[in-house]
């Protein structure tokens, strides 16, 4: 039954997302005096739906039905996915029924190209207002909570901080001159980094400041590779949130909420710590000394020969924090400032995966991935549920800007054409793109919904 959170998660999650992005085109649509035939959430049959001729009803409509610029608002069978059916626009219905006939005065294709343009990009727009009024509402109603330390408990070896020279124990200060007091100001300041330049990072090391200096190109580059800073601070509680029965760690007797102190011999302190420790022992016995009702206890495991021992990894900050609350207006501008920063991070993470420096696996989740880190956030509170909504919601306006077929980047690239050549695109190299495009979808749903299944 583990499946059913998560499944309810993502369902929520896109059904939200999808009926917003959704509404920007049908709003748009209507504003510009266009007629939508269909509004539907979820692919595939209608299984129930509304419209002013047959009210509510279940199941297909009659395929000779004349709404008369009306809209058959309609639930379809599968949860994935949504649409806006706009007439005279070639879209994912492949509907070509008005090629034959003179433009209508409120068709998609009888419009003025800023008309269609804004139409196409009302979706993505909605999409990042969506995601500024969450990033808005969140710090006026919970306050804006910081980890108020930015000391260092574990720095990645692979990561560009460790070649700097960055150390466990060490205490960050300051960054390019800037003093940092919290977790978040260190992160944003060294995440925010450009393609080039030095940065200049300041430590407290046994007493004294040292300072260090780190390429700007390394850090990005670490970014977009998925690795982060390298950089995990101290006071997190590293625990296990479950534990597999007939697993290795089951089987020796470890239990659920079980706190890691050390493996073998070495203090963990970060979860990819720990994590890397397991995968270098597949096959070998290692001892974790875990604190269990106030008691440590020393608990042999042997690691699986697929480096795992079964267990589900949960790290908890439990050090001082520092809440801060903002007015209308300043919480209002850190939004924009949030949503800015997310679209620019998504952005060069899909620059890195097109010139082929980024893996796509490292870079992108299909379904399953998505129901798993909706169903994680919505463990830990409506505050970082609505968070992750947030970001796959400016996730999901940025991929549907890409200048693809089948995308409503993709669509917006004719209506450019058609605004520099002063005439429209044949139907037919319409289709055959749309079709081409379509095919493209699938085979890239297919292929995340893969590494999905081997992630």
């Amino acid at each position: 039954m583990d499946f059913i959170q998560p499944t309810i998660a993502f369902i929520v999650v896109i059904g939200v997302l999808v009926f917003v992005h959704e509404l920007g085109h049908f709003l748009a649509a209507k504003w510009t005096g266009m007629r939508a035939d269909v509004f539907a959430i979820g692919m595939g049959p209608r299984v129930m739906g509304w419209n002013r001729k047959l009210g509510f009803s279940f199941g297909k409509v009659p395929d000779d039905l004349e709404l008369d610029g009306g809209t058959d608002y309609r639930l379809c069978a599968l949860p994935i996915g949504g649409y806006v059916k706009i007439l005279g626009m070639v879209d994912e219905s492949m509907d070509t029924d008005f090629a034959g006939r003179p433009a209508e005065p409120y068709e998609f294709r009888s419009k003025k190209n800023w008309q269609k343009a804004i139409v196409l990009s009302a979706g993505v727009i909605m999409n990042f207002l969506l995601a500024i009024a969450v990033f808005w509402l969140l710090p006026l109603f919970y306050g804006h909570e910081e980890m108020a330390i930015t000391r260092v408990a574990w720095v990645d070896p692979t990561s560009s901080m460790y070649t700097a020279g960055i150390m466990a124990g060490d205490k960050v200060v300051a960054i390019d001159g800037v003093v940092v007091e919290t977790w978040e100001d260190l992160s944003e300041g060294l995440g925010l980094s450009t393609n080039s330049g030095m940065r200049s990072v300041v430590v407290m090391r046994d007493g004294a400041p040292r300072t260090l200096s780190i390429a700007s190109s390394d850090i990005v580059r670490s970014m977009a590779q998925g690795a982060g800073l390298g950089l995990y601070p101290a006071d997190v509680k590293i625990s296990f949130g479950g534990v597999v029965t007939l697993s290795p760690a089951g089987r020796a007797g470890v239990q659920k909420a079980d706190v890691v102190l050390a493996v073998d011999s070495m203090p963990v302190r970060a979860l990819p710590q720990f994590q890397r420790y397991v995968r270098a022992h597949a096959g070998q016995p290692i001892t974790l000394h875990v604190e269990r009702s106030g008691q440590t206890m020393p608990i042999t495991v042997t690691v699986g020969t697929d480096s795992t021992i079964g267990v589900q990894l949960e790290g908890a900050y439990v050090g001082q924090r520092r809440i801060e609350s903002f007015a209308v207006f300043e919480a209002l501008v850190m939004a924009v400032k949030e949503t800015g920063n997310t679209v620019a991070m998504i952005g060069t993470s899909v620059t890195h995966v097109f010139r082929g420096t980024v893996s796509v696996k490292q870079s992108f989740g299909g379904p399953i991935q998505i129901a798993k880190m909706a169903s994680r956030s919505s463990e830990l509170g409506l505050e970082a549920f609505l968070r992750f909504m947030a970001l796959i919601s400016i996730s999901l306006g940025v991929m549907n800007l890409l200048p693809l077929p089948g995308l409503d980047g993709g669509h917006l690239v004719f209506v450019g054409i058609e605004a520099v050549i002063r005439k429209e695109i044949s139907t037919n190299i319409k289709i055959r793109f749309q079709q081409v495009g379509i095919a493209l979808l699938l085979g890239l749903m297919a292929f995340v919904f893969y590494l999905d299944l081997t992630r």
